[in-house]
């Protein structure tokens, strides 16, 4: 499974906005690869394992497109047109959703715009834990 975080855009991020996000969350420990007839950014860390993966860019005009995917809360603070940028971390490994979180954020500061991630709820143990289902949190930027 993934933890997944949206970056809505007022604007394309250019290259060099994606790899100073990179850097502010410790880019230069990772190796960088691209997938998917190159759709998708990856990082790996130096042991080769996949840390976040970043998928291109891709405008949503449709009024309304934001509210119906990620709620009225998000869709009031979200650009529009808005350029959609879907971050997706392991969710099984340590510290990659804050890391996905973090990138996000570091996108949203260089380029303007909010960010989606899943509410945080309880895990059965009383552990703060991510939930990948429906609802969002914004944070303005």
């Amino acid at each position: 499974m993934t933890y997944d975080v949206v970056a809505l855009l007022p604007s394309l991020p250019d290259v060099r906005d994606t790899l100073e996000a990179v850097i502010a969350v410790g880019g230069r420990d990772f190796r960088f690869a691209s997938a998917g007839n190159d759709a998708v950014l990856c990082l790996y860390d130096r042991d080769g394992w996949p840390v976040l993966a970043v998928e291109n860019p891709f405008l949503v005009q449709v009024p309304g497109e934001v509210e119906r995917l990620l709620g009225p809360e998000v869709a009031a603070d979200a650009p529009t047109p808005t350029w959609w940028v879907e971050i997706r971390a392991p969710s099984a490994r340590i510290g990659a959703p804050e890391l996905a979180r973090a990138f996000a954020a570091a996108l949203v500061e260089r380029v303007g715009g909010v960010v989606w991630q899943p509410p945080v709820t309880p895990d059965p143990n009383g552990e703060a834990s991510p939930r990948t289902q429906a609802g969002a949190s914004a944070t303005s930027g």
